[in-house]
């Protein structure tokens, strides 16, 4: 569950009153996404029924061209808005690219997916749905304790498309050359302008700035705690002045807290599909959503690795590398590569109010 009431002030309410599909959405809207873009447009066509696209002015187009991510984010939505569903008493039915696939220049135009409920006071989904709140990316250093064979075999139950393969590495050997990458990949966004520029501007600094936006990322989401500590460095930093931001001494401090994480990840998590398409990229949203969702309920927190695999040119010589280690081939794609652990609570993050992601004309 959600540490105090947190989620009452920082997410949007289901609010008994709302249609059925305004209430599932508020669900939904709890899902990770990247940098927290929240990169979702809704069109209601009934109470119980809404049309998913994605919100092309939340786009990440420098570190994730194709959208792949985006699209990712989308899954992870409608598998979160499902499971919050299960407990109104009704079932998700999903169709997927109701008007077929599209290209980039397309998203936004063209639906994600078409969402509806029916009434099905027994949906399979088990008390999952008590774990919406509580479940949270964590960029804080984990506790020693590993993540066992059995907890990845309790999360590989959880998802429910075999099309989405989950693998789970616990041995240190194994970890330590991904672990290697990661650092390596996180260090090539960090240090090249125009990537690590996208996340500037997706940061938000000071907690008056978070409330009113209510999206993006920040200092205390990168796992940076203290009272003093925060504000003084969001000080410095002048509220993302480029100069400041871009400086040796910010990536520096930056890199130092990422390795700090990385080093005391007790597992990896790997999502891989056998193809690379937008269905895959969907399909794979949703399983991670409901293994986020999984693993709280076993008190496990994930932290995302996504600058491997994303389709800019400075990283395609690493990626190579990541595959290799892999057995990745051909078409085969992994589509989200994550560490696992327990640990102290992150910082809780915001979500946009409901009324703001509905799309013009619903």
């Amino acid at each position: 569950m959600a540490r105090s009431d947190e989620h009452l002030r920082k997410r949007p309410p289901v609010d008994a009153s709302a249609t059925p599909i305004d209430r599932a959405i508020a669900y939904g809207c709890n899902a990770p996404n990247p940098h927290n873009t929240q990169a979702w447009k809704l069109r209601n066509v009934s109470d119980v029924e809404t049309v998913l696209y994605v919100d092309e002015t939340r786009l990440l187009p420098a570190t994730d061209p194709p959208a792949r991510q985006i699209h990712i984010g989308c899954g992870c939505f409608i598998e979160t808005l499902a499971v919050g569903a299960s407990t109104m008493g009704y079932g998700t039915t999903v169709e997927d690219f109701p008007e077929g696939p599209y290209s980039v220049g397309e998203v936004g135009r063209k639906p994600v997916a078409r969402i509806g409920l029916t009434k099905q006071p027994h949906t399979g989904q088990g008390n999952l749905a008590d774990y919406i709140y509580a479940r949270q990316t964590n960029r804080r250093p984990f506790e020693d304790t590993p993540v066992s064979d059995a907890e990845f075999a309790e999360l590989a139950r959880s998802v429910a498309d075999e099309r989405v393969q989950l693998v789970g590495i616990n041995d240190r050997e194994r970890m330590e050359p991904l672990l290697a990458i990661f650092e390596k990949a996180m260090v090539i966004e960090c240090e090249a302008r125009h990537l690590f520029e996208e996340t500037r501007i997706w940061f938000r600094f000071g907690e008056k700035e978070r409330a009113q936006k209510r999206d993006g990322l920040s200092l205390p989401q990168t796992g940076i705690t203290g009272w003093l500590r925060v504000p003084l460095l969001e000080w410095y930093l002048k509220r993302g002045d480029p100069k400041r931001w871009h400086s040796k001494r910010s990536v520096g401090a930056y890199l130092k807290v990422f390795r700090r994480g990385l080093a005391s990840a007790r597992g990896l998590l790997l999502l891989k599909t056998a193809t690379n398409t937008q269905l895959d990229w969907v399909r794979a949203g949703r399983a991670y959503a409901r293994i986020g969702v999984a693993a709280a309920k076993l008190g496990l927190f994930m932290h995302p690795y996504s600058q491997v695999l994303q389709e800019y040119p400075e990283m395609d010589h690493l990626q190579r590398e990541f595959n290799r280690l892999l057995d990745v081939i051909g078409e085969e794609k992994v589509q989200m590569a994550v560490r696992l652990g327990r640990g102290p609570a992150p910082y809780y993050a915001y979500r946009r109010n409901l009324d703001s992601f509905s799309k013009a004309g619903s």
